[in-house]
């Protein structure tokens, strides 16, 4: 019974998934990158009218399918005015430092060539408009010519791995992209009962809109049960190299304790294994979990700890973003038990004990309270 997948086979995934320069409307290069590693293990794909990637993996008849869902976008830069290797550059996402350096590193990319070349933010001013999620507005000094729909991300390593530490560009959501893929690639000749679905969005970081789309659309079954996948911001309860966060709700919203159900069942089938996990409300962003419960879907969350979450640096600028690969082998394994679980729509342990009170407790509550 093929539970897990190798470390090393897991951290080959993240560097191919996370290589790619990524912004919210320009994940073409993920979502091929995503494509490649789910089809050279034979999962089909598909795509839908809006670039979304989506898989399935199933065995058995499951009694509920799970969904994962994550995005394919980081907060990044645009190019909306060009004149040579001059112009300006708009920030996408939630990129909101306390400190915005005298010049950032970052390097330029197309949609259409894997050609890139390297430049220099500086000069920010506030420039606010919400359709983006956008704040400011920067000038943009290249070493080659410049043309308005570029994108720029910042002069990061992609993936580089310390020990137990891994150094990214965009962990949000790369790495959460990767441990989808590693959930299926893990399912992948498991014989017992399992259906999971995974979506693949876009343009999350300037306002959850695949996501939105994807659920006013009906891109997804209505019966199935919707597992947001994050890299989020670390805080107290909810810290780095303690295991997957198995997210109650965001800023926004709280989530549904329903599916939220087979999450517990497979942190109980993980602690057994001495495998750490951990449960907390993560009000430190957004997460795509909220677009679904706002138009009535059943819709939990995971979450990896993230060190430096939208490369805010300790000194207020910019810095890669840090997890661990403990959480993500956590996050993995947590993804794998929780398809089992909604496959035979298990309880937690405890919950039949208390499913209904005891009839002796009911009689002796039911007594007359005694006279003087």
């Amino acid at each position: 019974m093929t539970r897990s997948i190798d470390p090393d086979e897991v951290l080959a995934v993240l560097r191919r998934v996370a290589g790619p320069p990524t912004a919210p409307y320009h994940e073409w290069a993920v979502l091929d990158a995503i494509r490649g590693e789910l089809e050279s293990a034979g999962i089909p794909t598909r795509t839908d009218a809006f670039g979304q990637l989506h898989a399935r993996v199933s065995a058995g008849a499951a009694k509920r399918p799970l969904i994962f869902a994550a995005h394919t976008d980081h907060p990044a830069f645009e190019v909306i005015e060009a004149a040579g290797q001059s112009g300006k550059a708009r920030v996408l996402g939630g990129f909101r430092q306390r400190v915005f350096p005298a010049e950032v590193a970052v390097t330029v990319h197309d949609d259409i060539s894997t050609s890139a070349f390297r430049a220099r933010l500086s000069d920010p001013v506030t420039d606010v408009e919400p359709l983006e999620n956008s704040t400011t507005v920067c000038r943009i000094d290249a070493e080659s010519e410049l043309a308005v729909g570029q994108f720029a991300v910042l002069d990061l390593p992609s993936a580089d791995v310390a020990g137990d530490e891994v150094r990214m560009r965009a962990a949000d959501d790369l790495a959460g992209c990767a441990l989808i893929v590693c959930v299926l690639l893990a399912l992948r000749g498991e014989q017992a009962a399992h259906d999971v679905l995974a979506i693949f969005t876009r343009a999350e970081e300037t306002g959850l809109y695949g996501a939105r789309l994807a659920a006013e659309e009906g891109l997804l079954p209505r019966d199935a049960y919707l597992v947001s996948v994050e890299a989020s911001r670390t805080l107290p309860g909810a810290e780095a190299g303690r295991g997957i966060v198995v997210r109650a709700g965001d800023y926004h919203n709280t989530f549904s304790n329903e599916a939220e159900r087979y999450l517990r069942v497979a942190r109980e089938r993980l602690a057994e294994r001495g495998i750490a996990t951990q449960r907390a409300l993560l009000v430190g962003g957004t997460c795509e979990a909220s677009a679904f419960v706002r138009l009535g879907w059943t819709a939990t969350g995971i979450a990896l700890p993230n060190v430096n979450y939208h490369n805010a640096a300790p000194d207020g600028g910019f810095a890669p973003e840090i997890v661990r690969v403990g959480d993500l082998l956590s996050g993995i394994a947590l993804g794998v038990e929780a398809a089992l679980a909604a496959g035979i729509d298990a309880d937690e342990s405890w919950w039949p004990d208390v499913r209904v009170t005891p009839a002796a407790i009911r009689e002796r509550l039911r007594r007359e309270r005694p006279k003087p």
